[in-house]
C-alpha cells in the first residue's frame, strides 16, 4: 500500500508571507476555530508542526480545493507523517481510474441499498439498546455507537461477523495510537493495520475459495483501465472501507446524543416529531464535523497561499462553520433555513458512504429514543460544559 513521495516543497514557499504558527493537525475543531479565527483576514493559517502544512479556514475555500484536482491532489491525504507514502484505495486515486472505481463501489452504497438494509440497521440498533436496558447505565460509544457502526458497515460488505471482536481491537488499536509518543510507529503496531491488512487478505482468500453475494466477491470481476484489480489494490480498499466507515459516524452519533441529553428543549422536539429528525440530523452533521482531509499543492500560490509539493489541510469543521454561509455556526438550530453543510466533503472525493451514514445515525437516534427516552449524563457531569467528543471519549448515560 505504498505510493511514489511527490514534489518537494519550493524553497521559500514554506508559510511564505505568514509567521508559522505551531499547531497540531490532531487538535479538536474549537481549537481550529480558535487558530483559524486569528487569520480570518488571511482565510488561511500555516503550521510548522512537523514537516509543515496549511490549513485553508474558508467555506468558499475549502470547497474550491475539494474541487480541484489540477490543483489540490490527493497524492498527500493527512498531515500525518508518511501519508504520501500509503497508497489507500479510492482515496489516492485521481482522474479516470479515480471514476472508474467509485463506479463499481458506489451500488454497493446507493440510496436504494442503503434502503434494503434499513430493516437490518434497525434490528441491530433495538437489539443492542434491549441489552442493556434495564442496566440503567452505558458507554455510550463503547456499549453501543461503535460495535453497532462495525456490524453495520460488516453487513453492509458482507464480512463475516464472527470477526467482530477483532476488528473491534483493531479500530481502539488505530484510535490509541492517535495519542502515542509516534503516532505512526503506533498504527503499525501488532494490533494496528498490519492486523487489519491480514484480515483483509485472509478475507480475499476465503471468498476466492468460497464466493458469495457481497463486495469483495464482486471485485474479482472488477477491472481499472482494462487490467483486473489487484490484490493488493483489493486489500487496501477493504483497509479504507474499515478505515473511513466507523470513527466519523461513531463521532458524529456521540455528540448528537450528548447535545440531546444537555438540551431539554431540542430533546423535546426530537421525541415529539418525526418530521423535524431527518433535519436534526443534517445539523448535527454540520455543527459536529471533526475530519480534517489533506491535500497537496501541485503548483506555487495554491489556494492563494501553499507551494509546490506542501501539505494543505481542509477542515470540514471550518467550512461548517463559517458564519459568512451559516449565521450562529456554534448554535445548533434544527429550523436552520439554509444548511449546505459538506460533512462528508464535496468533490470528486466526496463519500460514497454518506446516505449509509445517515441512516445509521437517524435509526439510532430513533430507536434510543424509543427505548431510553428518559435518559442524561451522570450527575457531576451535568453542570460542566459539553465537551467535544471524538474517539476516545468515554460518554456515560444514564436513566
Amino acid at each position: 500500500m505504498r505510493a511514489e513521495n511527490g514534489p518537494t516543497p519550493a524553497p521559500g514557499q514554506q508559510g511564505a508571507g505568514q509567521c508559522p504558527v505551531d499547531f497540531d493537525f490532531f487538535n479538536a475543531p474549537a481549537e481550529y476555530r480558535r487558530v483559524a479565527a486569528a487569520h480570518a483576514r488571511e482565510g488561511a493559517f500555516y503550521s510548522g508542526r512537523g514537516s509543515g502544512f496549511w490549513v485553508l479556514t474558508t467555506y468558499d475555500g475549502i470547497c474550491e480545493a475539494f474541487k480541484d484536482e489540477d490543483t489540490f491532489t490527493v497524492g498527500r491525504v493527512s498531515a500525518a507523517e508518511g501519508a504520501e507514502e500509503e497508497r489507500w484505495i479510492p482515496l489516492t486515486v485521481e482522474g479516470d481510474q479515480h471514476t472508474q472505481w467509485r463506479r463499481r463501489l458506489a451500488s454497493w452504497f446507493t440510496p436504494q441499498r442503503v434502503r434494503e438494509l434499513a430493516p437490518e440497521i434497525r434490528r441491530n440498533a433495538r437489539r443492542r439498546i434491549e441489552a442493556f436496558r434495564d442496566k440503567g447505565e452505558v458507554s455510550f460509544n463503547e456499549d453501543f455507537a461503535r460495535p453497532y457502526v462495525l456490524e453495520n458497515l460488516m453487513t453492509a460488505v458482507g464480512w463475516p461477523l464472527d470477526g467482530l471482536g477483532l476488528l473491534l481491537a483493531i479500530n481502539r488499536a488505530m484510535i490509541d495510537s492517535r495519542s502515542a509518543p509516534d503516532p505512526r510507529e503506533a498504527a503499525y503496531g501488532e494490533l494496528g493495520l498490519p492486523a487489519l491488512e491480514k484480515f483483509a487478505r485472509r478475507h480475499i482468500e476465503l471468498r476466492r475459495a468460497e464466493p458469495a453475494d457481497d463486495l469483495t466477491t464482486a471485485s474479482f470481476d472488477w477491472e481499472i483501465d482494462g487490467t483486473p484489480v489487484s490484490d493488493d489494490d483489493r486489500a487496501s480498499l477493504l483497509c479504507v472501507l474499515f478505515l473511513a466507515g466507523i470513527d466519523s459516524t461513531v463521532n458524529h452519533m456521540a455528540n448528537a446524543i450528548q447535545h440531546l441529553a444537555r438540551d431539554e428543549e431540542d430533546r423535546a422536539r426530537f421525541l415529539a416529531s418525526r418530521e423535524i429528525r431527518p433535519a436534526a440530523v443534517e445539523e448535527f452533521l454540520r455543527a459536529n464535523s471533526c475530519m480534517y482531509p489533506g491535500r497537496m499543492a501541485v503548483h506555487d500560490g495554491a489556494g492563494g497561499h501553499a507551494g509546490r509539493g506542501q501539505t494543505v489541510l481542509l477542515p470540514l469543521a471550518l467550512a461548517n462553520h463559517d458564519p459568512e454561509v451559516f449565521p450562529e455556526p456554534e448554535r445548533v438550530d434544527f429550523d436552520r433555513e439554509r444548511n449546505p453543510h459538506i460533512a462528508f466533503g464535496t468533490g470528486p472525493h466526496q463519500c460514497l458512504g454518506a446516505a449509509f451514514a445517515r441512516a445509521q445515525i437517524l435509526t439510532a437516534l430513533e430507536e434510543w429514543h424509543d427505548l431510553l427516552p428518559g435518559y442524561g449524563v451522570p450527575p457531576e457531569q451535568a453542570g460542566s460544559p459539553a465537551p467535544f467528543l471524538r474517539n476516545d471519549y468515554d460518554l456515560r448515560l444514564v436513566w
